[in-house]
């Protein structure tokens, strides 16, 4: 039975995947093209482009000097008038005769006008035929195909994540599944299919092939406009939450492996991914975003979705250049369905391998709504860049009665230096850290880019003493290295510190956890 599901999965997935690749095949020939094909067809045409734009440069020339010589015909005349003090008949007979009023002339400016007529139409041509060749981009990585117009794309991308990770000095290392465990994974196995369909009409599809299943990620229609001067989008279908600065920051981005305690437990329960329409518009270093989405792809089916809206604003009061000030705020509204029974968190502490290493909340039984709220703070300065964030959520309890409802608090401090002079990539569009310029790249004889980090968090659960819900902190140190703008490696030391209240590892706890990961774009 386990290999009659494998196999459906990778026959979904080879659907899936040649399904994207229709825009793909409606811009290439029947018969998909080979890799060194391809190669051969892009050289051809930026060999024929390069020649049409040398023809159409050397047209222009001649165009402009007979367009040239025939504005100097006319402006004898008038030159020849300003340069007389007082001509005689004859003075102006001769002038005139040299010019335009003689028969010569006429026939030179009849000879000019059928001159530039023909070099016009010939521009044309060769500017008509340049503009008939639809286009593969390779500059970022990935293909990118542009039809003809420029009205439709298909870019394919992607990143590889590879992590391998230590934990040593748990005081449950005698256990057989024991806090103190080692090993690798694929943390993350993306492939992502973008584009246009339109003008002001794009499209996203990425799918995960971690942990021996594929699974869908983002799945939307990306229509775009402008509102009051303002740009405006909209997303319809499965996205991402905007939800806290590290949370809305990509996985390719994020200074550490592991997004901060902030993000990952103050999140609605259906996860970090909804389903439904979302919005965002942008001002002058300012966004504002409205989703409401009624669970998320990959759900389970044998309860009703609950209904969640969220929004996020950030603002920039200060920037200059790569140095800014970030100001930020969320927060959510989740309405639960009955049949959701119970809301319990177990947030890991020592990375995403270990799974044995959590802080964990109380079980709260038939819940009828949450709220939350976070707020950010952060600053680009140089070489220097930090950041701090705050996240607070409440669970209501239908009916109830003495206290039942959950409550609980996370909060995180980080701060990142460049040792060889990079600013840390920001989007003011969007409030969120994006990947940085590396200035000497290994691919051009540098030594890449080398950046240290820092973060301190910490989380509770322990809303009543009474309750058994866990609390814990962790200090990380990061080094990263960016050998260029398509990867890096990261190297990560974890101190952290439990202390449940249930489950198998009560108590206090601590230990030392080294993780590193190797990742790749493109």
């Amino acid at each position: 039975m386990g290999d009659y599901h494998h196999g459906a999965r990778m026959r979904a997935l080879v659907g899936i995947i040649v399904a994207a690749a229709v825009p793909v095949t409606a811009m290439a020939a029947d018969n998909p093209p080979s890799r060194a094909s391809l190669a051969d067809l892009v050289r051809q045409q930026a060999a024929q482009l390069a020649k049409q734009s040398q023809q159409i440069q050397a047209l222009q020339q001649r165009l402009s000097k007979v367009e040239a010589e025939e504005q100097a015909q006319h402006s004898k005349p008038a030159l020849a008038k300003r340069a007389a003090t007082r001509p005689s008949a004859s003075q102006l007979a001769a002038n005139t005769s040299g010019t335009s009023s003689g028969p010569a002339a006429t026939a030179q400016t009849d000879r000019n006008t059928q001159a530039i007529s023909e070099l016009q139409d010939k521009t044309a041509l060769l500017q008509a035929s340049a503009s008939q060749h639809s286009s593969v981009d390779l500059s970022d990585g990935g293909p990118k195909f542009v039809s003809a117009d420029g009205k439709r794309s298909f870019q394919i991308g992607g990143r590889l994540q590879f992590d391998a990770s230590t934990t040593s000095g748990s005081r449950y290392s005698d256990k057989s599944d024991g806090r103190d465990i080692s090993g690798t994974e694929a943390r993350r196995l993306r492939l992502d299919f973008k584009g246009k369909i339109a003008d002001h009409l794009h499209y996203r599809l990425q799918y995960d092939l971690a942990g021996n299943d594929a699974s869908v990620r983002a799945a939307y229609i990306e229509p775009d406009f402008e509102l009051a001067g303002h740009e405006v989008k909209l997303y319809f279908g499965n996205k991402y939450d905007d939800r806290t600065l590290s949370g809305a920051t990509s996985s390719n981005n994020t200074w550490f492996m592991d997004r901060n305690f902030v993000n990952n437990a103050v999140e609605p329960d259906r996860g970090p991914y909804g389903l439904g329409v979302k919005g965002k518009i942008y001002g002058h270093n300012w966004h504002y975003s409205l989703a409401v989405t009624s669970g998320a792809i990959g759900r389970s089916n044998d309860t009703s979705d609950n209904v969640t809206y969220m929004s996020r604003v950030h603002w920039n009061p200060w920037r200059r250049g790569p140095n800014m000030v970030h100001l930020g705020a969320w927060g959510f509204y989740e309405d639960f369905d009955r049949s959701d029974s119970a809301v319990y968190k177990r947030i890991r502490t020592a990375g995403h391998f270990n799974d044995n290493v959590r802080i964990r909340s109380r079980l709260l039984r038939d819940p009828s709504s949450s709220q939350a709220y976070g707020f950010e703070l952060a600053t680009s300065l140089g070489a220097f860049a930090a950041a701090a964030e705050y996240g607070h959520r409440h669970v209501d309890q239908r009916d109830s009665a003495g206290g039942e409802n959950m409550a609980y608090d996370a909060y995180s401090v980080e701060a990142g230096y460049f040792l060889t002079g990079e600013h840390h990539g920001y989007s003011h569009k969007n409030g969120v850290w994006k990947f940085p310029h590396v200035k000497n790249p290994v691919t051009g004889g540098g030594y890449g880019a080398f950046e240290i980090a820092t973060r301190y968090q910490a989380l509770s659960f322990n809303d009543q003493p009474n309750y058994p819900g866990g609390n814990g902190h962790s200090t990380t140190i990061g080094v990263n290295w960016y050998p260029a703008d398509w990867g890096r490696i990261m190297l990560n030391d974890i101190l952290w510190y439990t202390n449940n209240r249930s489950g198998d590892y009560k108590g206090p706890d601590h230990g030392n956890t080294v993780e590193a990961r190797l990742q790749v774009m493109f």
